[in-house]
């Protein structure tokens, strides 16, 4: 059985894992056939992180349950993400609304339990929930704009 400090650590290094991956698929934007292959390599990671971060709950008794109910609040808009793109979500498709009417709600209920996660995590632990609420607001971020370049006239 893992101690509660070696899961922390295989939940920090799923995390970071996952970060890394993700940049490289948005730096690989140019090259469709290698943008496909990170994105799926940084979906597999993120079910990766996802399963390490639920067994984490199960397992770890203290305070620091709080870093893998972040990560799990990090990773659930990216889920719905990563389903609308897997979907083929364009500016052309019928209800796209709903769709970032619901990332929204999703991120801005994970800024507010990132947070609070952020307050109980201790030591240096706390970078995490704090790194990730940044990523969030990356992506907070990307959605409004691409919301906005979708909703002009000429976008159709």
């Amino acid at each position: 059985m893992m101690t509660e400090k070696q899961l922390l650590y295989v939940n920090m290094g799923c995390v970071i894992t996952f970060g890394l991956f993700l940049f490289l698929s948005f730096v690989t934007a140019e090259a469709d056939a290698t943008q496909g292959v990170m994105i799926l390599i940084s979906e597999i990671i993120g079910g990766l992180t996802l399963l390490c971060a639920i067994i984490s709950l199960f397992y770890i008794k203290t305070d620091q349950r709080y870093m893998p109910v972040a990560i799990l609040t990090f990773l659930i808009p990216w889920i719905l993400f990563a389903i609308g793109y897997e979907l083929g979500f364009d500016a052309t498709t019928d209800y796209t609304w709903i769709w970032f009417i619901g990332l929204y709600l999703l991120l801005i209920a994970g800024f507010i339990l990132m947070k609070t996660c952020y307050s109980k995590v201790l030591n240096a632990y706390k970078l995490v929930p704090a790194f990730l609420i940044f990523i969030n607001g990356i992506l907070f971020v990307y959605l409004i704009f691409i919301h906005i370049w979708w909703s002009l006239p000429f976008a159709d």
